[in-house]
């Protein structure tokens, strides 16, 4: 591959020295009450998103026992990031973004008290659920997506790639692993709770969002159309010779899980025979290695280089995959998921910080709105590959060998891409000599 255009990488050498005072500066003032706002209200809404992830599922499981459908739940969470990724970028440009902040985490509660009213009731259905399931989704990508907007308006410039690393562990950690755990736990008490548990702590984050102050932004008068806008920025995503499989990569990994993920209760039921509470504690190991991975990716990558980390990562998220897909204790698909949260967090931190690098400031977010629809889109997709993968082996292999071919599956699609990326990708951050998590 031919070398990738990095003169704002260079231009970042070139003023290491110069911005180094400035760095302890802004160290020394910290990130300032509004970051610290905007982090607090991620985790928080993260918490409540990974509550959904297992909660919604669960609750399906109640109305039906059909996979496909059941999957179906977890797909539509996820679709709106396939839709409403480019369309969210040029409404949070416009809009008041604070005030997106605050309503779309209101909007949240709203939904998750419908359908915890819902369940209190009896009144739940399938269709209620696929509504409330998308809606929650829909208000998601537009929030996450301004989260990351504003965070350069908060944070010192020397700030950023500390800011984001803690951004991408609050991610990590609240929505993937410890909100499905405590998800878990709070189904094991109650159908209801995890819905009433949600809403507040949407509740919560919207309130911490009043501390958050942005500048007054001029109001551009906007003389290229908005097509024009984002066909600029998906011609240099596209014509990057590192980007465009570093995004490839993060949208086939992403599909991966999605497809393991969509029946992993069924899964956890069936083949483990955990109960609810026993079935977060999964996440809750997951979030163990995230922290770890969130922790040590800068040591890891001086000792062994960037290229050896990433190589190692999505080796890593094929062995967790089998090894999950082989197992029928529950110690060991925890150690194999704290592994995959390790690898997934390493994965991000270099990947992230080599975007910011490299992306001019002018198109880093569009190029960034791309590289999300690239990264969730699939999940959709994922989900409902899930559930017919299940269904269809079921019917062929049995019940127990079913469930467990989605993950030999995820498997085979990371393996893949650990192969491809060694044979084929050397330049930028996949060179041996790429310091990707250096401090400046």
């Amino acid at each position: 591959m031919s070398a990738a255009p990095e003169s704002p990488a260079a231009s970042d050498e070139a003023g290491d020295e110069a911005g180094g005072q400035a760095g302890g500066e802004a160290a020394r003032r910290g990130f300032g009450l509004g970051f610290t706002a905007v982090c607090g209200g991620m985790l928080l809404a993260n918490l409540a998103s990974g509550i959904s992830s297992v909660a919604f599922p669960w609750l399906a499981t109640s109305v039906t026992d059909n996979a496909m459908l059941i999957s179906g739940v977890a797909m539509l969470l996820e679709l709106p990031w396939l839709l409403a990724s480019l369309p969210a970028g040029v409404f949070i440009d416009r809009a008041d973004q604070r005030w997106i902040l605050v309503l779309t985490h209101l909007f949240r509660v709203l939904v998750a008290g419908g359908i915890a009213l819902s369940v209190a009731t009896g009144a739940t259905t399938l269709v209620l659920l696929y509504a409330a399931a998308f809606l929650i989704g829909s208000a998601t990508v537009l929030n996450e997506n301004t989260s990351q907007v504003v965070v350069p308006k908060l944070v010192p410039a020397p700030l950023l790639e500390r800011a984001n690393g803690y951004l991408v562990m609050t991610d990590t950690v609240g929505g993937l692993f410890l909100g499905p755990w405590l998800g878990g736990l709070l189904l094991g008490a109650s159908l209801t709770l995890p819905f009433l548990v949600e809403g507040g702590l949407f509740a919560l984050a919207a309130a911490l969002m009043c501390l958050v102050v942005l500048a007054p932004r001029e109001r551009e008068r906007r003389r290229r159309t908005m097509r024009s806008e984002m066909a600029e920025g998906l011609r240099y995503f596209w014509q990057h010779p590192l980007l465009r499989p570093l995004g490839l990569f993060l949208g086939l990994l992403n599909l991966s899980s999605a497809i393991a993920l969509s029946t992993q209760v069924l899964f956890a039921q069936t083949v483990l025979g955990l109960e609810a509470a026993q079935f977060g504690l999964l996440f809750l190991a997951g979030g163990v290695g995230s922290m770890l991975g969130a922790w040590f990716t800068s040591t890891l990558e001086k000792k062994a280089g960037s290229r050896r980390i990433l190589l190692i990562s999505l080796a890593g998220n094929a062995v967790t995959s089998l090894a999950i897909g082989v197992a029928s204790n529950a110690i060991v698909v925890a150690c194999a998921i704290a592994g995959g949260g390790l690898f997934s967090t390493v994965w991000n931190v270099l990947t992230v910080s080599y975007r910011q690098r490299i992306v001019p400031e002018e198109l880093l977010g569009r190029v960034n709105s791309i590289y999300r629809l690239l990264a969730w889109g699939p999940l959709p997709l994922g989900s409902l590959l899930g559930g017919a993968l299940v269904t269809a082996s079921q019917a062929v292999l049995g019940k127990e060998t079913g469930l467990r071919t989605p993950l030999f599956l995820a498997a085979l699609i990371a393996g893949t891409l650990c192969v491809v990326a060694a044979l084929k990708l050397r330049d930028g951050i996949w060179s041996p000599d790429y310091r990707a998590g250096r401090e400046d």
